[in-house]
């Protein structure tokens, strides 16, 4: 059994005879151990954005299935930096494109993450990955919808769904899209 403990700003992982290790070199065995060959170091990502080669292992280069709107599109948003009364804060910058969509109907195809331990949601997320990959980096708002359902959409962790429902964006550094009104599309 792995144990975590966190002394001072480190983090340490437990193993059987092993001792303590730091997290960096437990992650540099699990990568041994899976055949990764690169450095650990550089599968982080840059803050809020997944690589694309890992968006499109999951979803493809093409919406799946046809007449979805493709997450490559979402991603096409920047951060901008202000500064008021000694606060810096952070809104989206979304692309033309982007805007066009603004309280239009759409299609998304994803996963859903969860919100309540219930079978079926009303209020949850929709993400181009999986919640259940292991090796899965964290996403930023440019790669997560909120999803406001008008009834409670049945799922697996294991499948991708496709709602459909009102897109709208968010000014918010932390939530970008909102889909309202939502409702499941067999695909």
């Amino acid at each position: 059994m792995i144990q975590t403990m966190f002394p001072r700003s480190a983090i340490l992982f437990s193993l059987p005879r092993a001792g303590w290790l730091p997290l960096r070199a437990m992650a540099a065995l699990l990568a041994a151990a899976i055949g990764f060959s690169g450095q650990v170091a550089a599968v982080t990502p840059q803050v809020g954005k997944i690589p694309d080669e890992q968006l499109y292992s999951f979803i493809g280069k093409d919406p799946l299935p046809p007449g979805t709107l493709q997450w490559q599109l979402l991603r096409q948003v920047k951060l901008i930096e202000e500064k008021k009364a000694g606060k810096t804060t952070a809104r989206p910058e979304f692309s033309p494109q982007i805007r066009e969509l603004d309280k239009q109907e759409v299609k998304i195809y994803g996963f859903v993450m969860p919100l309540s331990t219930t079978p079926k949601q009303k209020h949850f997320l929709l993400s181009p990955l999986p919640t259940h990959c292991p090796f899965c980096v964290s996403q930023g708002p440019d790669s997560i919808v909120e999803v406001l359902a008008k009834i409670p959409v049945e799922f697996s962790q294991w499948e991708p769904i496709v709602v459909s429902g009102r897109l709208e964006l968010v000014n918010d550094s932390s939530l970008f899209y909102r889909l309202v009104d939502a409702v499941p599309v067999k695909f």
